[in-house]
C-alpha cells in the first residue's frame, strides 16, 4: 500500500513539471529592450551612451537604442521596451561643478523584473561616473592653483574624465556588482529536475505523515494518557518515522536523479545537500505538527495541510521561478524556509557553491520546535 502511495506523487509531479517546462518555453529568451534618452548632447554624455550601446558585458540579453524622450514614453506605453534611461540637460554641467549627477531610470510597470535589472546596471554605471568625477575635481583644483588658462583646463578635465571613466568601464565589470541568473532558461533540465525532487520530497513528507495518522477513540486517548504518553510524544514519534522513511526513499530518488542528469558532486556537496534536505524536512514536519495540534477536525486539518504545502512549494520557486514573481513578493521570499532550502540546493548543484548558509533554516527549525512544545503543553493543560 505504502509503495503505491509514494509512487503516485512522483508520477503526478513529473507530469506537472513537464507541462510547466513547455509553458515557460525555456529554449529561447528575448533580450531586454533598453532605450537611452540623452538630453544633454555633450561629448561626455555621448561617450556614456556609446559605452552603454557597445559594452560587450551585456551580451545577447540586452539591446540598447537611443531615442527621444517622447518616443521612449510611447514605446513604454506600447510595451516595446523594458525601460529607458534619462541623461538630463545639466548632466555635464553638474559633473564639472562638483554637484551630484543623476541618471534616471523610467521603468515599464508590465516588465518589473527587467526594469529592476536595468536599475541595478545604471547604479553600477553611476558608481563609475562618481569615481571619474572625484578625479576630475581633484585635477580641476590643482589646475586652478597653477593659474592654468580656461581652454587648457577644460581640455585637461575632459581628457581626465575620458581616461578615468573608460579605464573603469573598460574592465568588463559593468554588470559584475549584481548578477541576475534565471536557471529555468540557462539550465532548464537541471533546474526542473532539482525542482521536481524538491516537490517530490515535500509531497512524500505530507503523504507519509498522514498515512501514519490514526484518529483515536476517546478510550484509547485516555488509556495512552494513563500510560504517560503525551500528545507531543505522539507527534514527535510520527515525525521521526516520517522523516526516517522519507530519508530512505529520498536518498534512492536523489541517487537516480544524479545518475540521470550527471551532476558533478563531491562528498562534501552530498553532505551539504543532505543536511539542507534534513533541516527543511524537519521544519516542514514541525509546521504540520503545529497545525495538527491547533485544528482538531480531520478534514479541515487535511485541507489546511494541503494549502500549507502548496503555499510552501509555490513560494519556493519550484513550480514558477521566483524571478517571475512581483518585486514586492521577491523581497520577502528570504523569510520562507522552502525558498531558502531550494535556493541553496540550486546554488550547490547549479552554481557549484562550496558552502551553504544553514543559519536561517536552523533558526526556523528552533523556533518551530519551541512553538510546538509550548502549544502541546498548553493543550495538555486544557485537557
Amino acid at each position: 500500500m505504502l509503495p503505491l502511495i509514494l509512487l503516485f506523487p512522483a508520477l503526478l509531479i513529473g507530469g506537472v513539471v513537464v507541462l510547466i517546462m513547455t509553458f515557460f518555453d525555456v529554449s529561447e529568451t528575448s533580450p531586454i529592450q533598453l532605450a537611452v534618452v540623452n538630453e544633454d548632447q555633450s561629448e561626455e554624455t555621448e561617450m556614456i551612451v556609446e559605452v552603454l550601446e557597445e559594452s560587450s558585458e551585456f551580451g545577447p540579453f540586452m539591446q540598447v537604442e537611443v531615442m527621444e524622450r517622447e518616443e521612449a514614453e510611447i514605446s513604454i506605453a506600447e510595451d516595446e521596451i523594458s525601460s529607458y534611461v534619462l541623461l538630463p540637460s545639466d548632466f555635464t554641467q553638474n559633473l564639472y561643478a562638483g554637484y551630484a549627477v543623476t541618471m534616471s531610470v523610467i521603468g515599464n510597470p508590465d516588465q518589473q523584473t527587467e526594469s529592476n535589472v536595468v536599475h541595478e546596471l545604471i547604479n553600477s554605471v553611476m558608481r563609475h561616473i562618481e569615481s571619474s568625477q572625484a578625479n576630475i575635481l581633484l585635477v580641476d583644483e590643482y589646475a586652478q592653483k597653477v593659474n592654468m588658462d580656461e581652454d587648457t583646463r577644460s581640455e585637461l578635465i575632459m581628457d581626465e574624465f575620458m581616461r578615468t571613466f573608460l579605464s573603469i568601464a573598460g574592465k568588463d565589470k559593468i554588470m559584475s556588482e549584481d548578477t541576475v541568473k534565471n536557471y529555468s532558461t540557462t539550465s532548464p533540465v537541471h533546474y526542473f529536475v532539482i525542482s521536481s525532487f524538491f516537490i517530490l520530497l515535500t509531497a512524500w513528507l505530507l503523504v507519509i505523515y498522514h498515512f501514519l495518522y490514526q484518529e483515536e477513540a476517546n478510550r484509547m486517548k485516555e488509556r495512552m494518557r494513563l500510560y504517560g504518553v503525551t500528545a507531543l510524544q505522539q507527534v514527535l514519534a510520527r515525525m521521526a518515522v516520517t522523516l526516517f522513511i522519507t530519508v530512505i526513499v529520498g536518498a534512492v530518488a536523489f541517487y537516480g536523479i544524479v545518475s540521470f542528469v550527471e551532476f558533478d558532486l563531491y562528498t562534501e556537496d552530498v553532505v551539504r545537500i543532505a543536511f539542507i534536505c534534513m533541516l527543511y524536512s524537519v521544519i516542514y514536519l514541525l509546521g504540520l505538527a503545529i497545525i495538527e495540534l491547533m485544528i482538531q477536525a480531520p478534514r479541515i486539518r487535511l485541507l489546511i495541510h494541503s494549502l500549507f504545502t502548496l503555499l510552501l512549494i509555490v513560494l519556493s520557486g519550484a513550480l514558477i521561478p521566483t524571478i517571475y514573481f512581483p518585486l514586492y513578493i521577491q523581497e520577502f521570499l528570504t523569510y520562507i524556509p522552502s525558498y531558502e532550502a531550494l535556493f541553496w540546493l540550486q546554488e550547490i548543484l547549479l552554481n557549484e557553491r562550496l558552502y551553504a548558509d544553514y543559519q536561517s533554516l536552523l533558526v526556523y527549525g528552533g523556533s518551530g520546535m519551541v512553538i510546538l512544545i509550548l502549544l502541546s503543553i498548553w493543550k495538555e493543560r486544557v485537557r
